[in-house]
């Protein structure tokens, strides 16, 4: 399928947490050879997997890759009508550095994200009108419009 389909280069980032158990290890190779074959078809130009933490101070003054990420992935769930939760949650924890109390933001084990033209169009986990889609569901989303990904989250059953 020719690249010239939609409307610029598209791209998918895959977020994982370094800690994986084995069960969810094997399911982060799955999915990766799963998108690089989606590069190889034509469906993705590129696609790129970022380690990262499993939490991070929730404070929006805190400039961390993956609290960015994070506002980010909020700007697009606004767009959508779509919701980030339960999937990035924020909980009371304790800091492993100062051991005081802080909000935290707890990130999913994955998330995906597509871009087109550079401009985010899909995150994966996400909810909508109480209907869930998991980075597997958006994989196979990306696998059956190649042509175009729908930017507006589709009513789903499972999460990640």
């Amino acid at each position: 399928m020719s690249n010239t389909e939609y409307p610029g280069p598209r791209r998918a980032v895959f977020f994982v947490r370094h800690d994986l158990p084995a069960p969810s290890a094997q399911r982060r190779a799955e999915l990766e050879q799963t998108l690089q074959d989606l590069v190889c078809a034509g469906v993705l130009d590129d696609v790129e997997t970022v380690v990262w933490n499993k939490r991070v101070r929730a404070d929006p003054a805190q400039d961390t890759a993956e609290r960015n990420r994070y506002s980010e992935f909020a700007d697009w769930a606004r767009r959508a009508h779509a919701s980030l939760a339960p999937f990035f949650d924020t909980r009371e924890c304790y800091s492993t550095t100062t051991g005081e109390k802080e909000t935290q933001l707890v990130l999913p084990t994955m998330a995906l994200a597509v871009y087109e033209d550079g401009e985010l169009v899909r995150v994966a986990p996400h909810a909508n009108a109480g209907s869930t889609e998991s980075v597997t569901e958006c994989v196979e989303l990306l696998s059956r419009h190649a042509d175009s990904i729908p930017t507006v989250p589709s009513s789903v059953s499972m999460a990640e």
